[in-house]
């Protein structure tokens, strides 16, 4: 047994030392339709009804690619909107929660000679500020950061392509599409401002889902520790 745990570490030690080993540094951004999704609110109707909204995000980012197979992880400061609209007391309103957030996500990137890469992973994001506004009926701006978890976590799954700018120079573009979807609840408000773990109001609690879906764009610095033959 010591014998063959023995011999696969040396294969695995021989394949990193042969391998091409990059590491990347990334200033990146990304525009996104954003959403907070809970089954409450969704119950509601004309009531509450979603309103598409946009975000975004930018920041750093840092990974490591051995052949096909890369890590990485980034630094990123985020908007995470959600609108709503609806007819209460027979008056229309409209409303929208601004959700300023630090992103950090963990990722596995797959990526072939051409460029193309796919990427899964998970993203922790820490609630830094929420505010709540509200115009047409009774119209209110309130800081509801406190009926919000203070942090969340989402996975995320995203594909595109990593390309160079020209062969002479390390650096490059990347440009794909990336995916979120929330796994822990971020609790909140609803569309017209009540806390959603208000019992009084909503009986059967729910969990709200924080959901994206955006463009995600960045140029790259990339130091190779061994020069390629051939390909990216």
């Amino acid at each position: 047994m010591k014998t063959l745990i023995t011999l696969l570490f040396l294969m695995a030690f021989s394949l990193f030392t042969e391998a091409q080993i990059g590491f990347d540094v990334t200033a990146k951004g990304q525009f996104n339709s954003t959403w907070l999704f809970n089954k409450n609110i969704s119950d509601k109707g004309t009531e509450q009804d979603y309103v598409p909204s946009w975000g975004s995000n930018f920041g750093l980012g840092l990974g490591m690619r051995l052949g096909f197979f890369g890590l990485g992880t980034e630094f990123n400061f985020g908007k995470h909107n959600a609108e709503y609209k609806g007819i209460r007391d027979g008056n229309n309103y409209s409303s929208k929660i601004a959700l300023s957030t630090f992103q950090l996500p963990l990722l596995v990137r797959f990526q072939n000679k051409g460029g193309v890469y796919v990427e899964l992973g998970a993203q922790y994001n820490k609630v830094r500020k929420a505010i709540y506004t509200r115009e047409n009926l009774l119209p209110t701006t309130d800081d509801v950061a406190g009926d919000f978890a203070k942090s969340y976590t989402t996975a995320v799954l995203g594909f595109g392509i990593n390309r160079k700018i020209l062969k002479s120079i390390p650096l490059g573009f990347i440009f794909g599409l990336r995916l979120q979807y929330g796994i822990s609840d971020l609790r909140g408000v609803d569309g017209y401002g009540i806390a959603l773990n208000n019992s009084k109001v909503y009986s059967n609690y729910a969990k709200t889902r924080a959901a994206s879906a955006g463009i995600n764009f960045g140029i790259m610095y990339t130091l190779d520790t061994k020069k390629k033959e051939s390909g990216y």
